[in-house]
């Protein structure tokens, strides 16, 4: 079992009451601050207490202000493989730790020290086009192999994409939880979240037992935009979650970049949106990277004259296979294995019945 110190264990003890509110939390934390004798603290300050969270809670606080109660709670904790990293902890990621309203409590799966190392928050819609899956994966890869770990929840669409992307590509990966441990949403992604656990970091700022509730997204996306240093935005509608997370962003002072969408897209209009208020407009990832001045890495694909032409026509938008022969004067039979190749080096995308587009500019010098 993990050593805890005084005021761990107080965080650790205090978090363990869902009745509680932060506020309240905070307060009692401030009046204990990881003194020994939690009881008699809270026998003095009785009346404030009562009067701040009510009778029943405190007559709660009371009886599990013991030995037993916390060994309890922490021996249940190590049984499910979970390490807590406390507002009092020196594993506790600075980058959140002066942001509003920072979790007083983390719990983890995974490798911890991830929470120190630079990363940066990809986050989009559950319902996005293919062609912005592919985006993802291109700026996933490039971040992982350009040192950062990559941060984002959980669920399907490009959460679920930059996880599984990060994990083929051996980068580092941090998904954020809406939930406890003991109820993971959605149900389809356990086993990704059980790799990620593995090769990467799963965190949350709720005990095991709570269950994910819709207003708990929002909050969670906090969490997200305060772990990273910038925030990019794949995919999102107007009101939905990741423009969430950008508003975090943006009022920690962090950067924000998001993918620019043509007129009529449900999914990017919150990009557009975004970009119309002020995100940085990015349409390849060595946008972001010459933003902080970071040579990329990651190998340029080197083209042949084929895949050029194609890429040029597709600069303009998305095309029917028949219109890119009928343009380069080309047989289907010529173009199909030119474009699988392009596919399988995700330079381009099929978006529909023998529709692409393009996914990648920073091929070529």
């Amino acid at each position: 079992m993990k050593k805890y110190t005084n005021a761990e264990l107080c965080l650790i003890w205090l978090d363990s009451f869902v009745g509680l509110e932060y506020k309240h939390k905070q307060t009692l934390y401030q009046m204990i601050q990881g003194k020994a004798d939690i009881k008699e603290l809270l026998e003095k300050g009785r009346d404030y207490i009562i009067q701040s969270i009510g009778e029943k809670e405190y007559s709660t606080l009371m009886h599990s202000a013991n030995k037993e109660y916390l060994d309890f709670t922490l021996s249940t904790l190590e049984r499910k493989g979970i390490t807590v990293v406390t507002i009092e902890s020196q594993d506790y990621p600075q980058s959140i730790i002066n942001t509003p309203v920072p979790p007083l409590v983390l719990y983890c799966k995974g490798n911890v020290s991830l929470l120190s190392e630079k990363s940066i928050a990809i986050v989009g819609s559950r319902k996005s086009l293919p062609q912005s899956l592919k985006i993802a994966e291109n700026y996933t890869e490039t971040f992982c192999q350009n040192g950062f770990v990559v941060v984002t929840g959980i669920a399907e669409g490009v959460d679920s994409t930059v996880l599984k992307t990060a994990l083929h590509c051996g980068g580092k990966a941090i998904s954020v939880l809406a939930g406890g441990f003991d109820n993971l949403y959605p149900a389809s992604n356990i086993t990704l979240v059980q790799e990620v656990e593995k090769h990467g970091l799963v965190i949350t700022e709720h005990i095991p037992e709570i269950s994910p509730r819709p207003y708990l997204f929002p909050v969670r996306n906090r969490i997200i935009a305060g772990l990273s240093q910038a925030t990019v935005v794949i995919s999102g509608g107007i009101k939905s979650g990741t423009v969430y997370t950008a508003e975090y962003a943006e009022e920690y002072g962090r950067e924000v970049f998001a993918v620019p969408y043509s007129i009529g897209i449900s999914s990017g209009a919150g990009c557009n949106e975004l970009i119309k208020k002020g995100a940085i407009l990015t349409d390849t990832p060595q946008d972001i990277l010459n933003f902080y001045g970071i040579e990329n890495k990651r190998e340029r694909v080197q083209l042949t004259p084929e895949q050029k032409e194609i890429i040029a026509l597709l600069s303009d938008g998305e095309m029917h296979v028949e219109n890119i022969c009928k343009a380069l004067n080309k047989k289907i039979f010529e173009i199909t294995p030119i474009i699988s190749i392009m596919e399988i080096n995700k330079i381009i995308v099929k978006n529909g019945t023998n529709v692409y587009g393009l996914i990648r500019s920073d091929l070529e010098e």
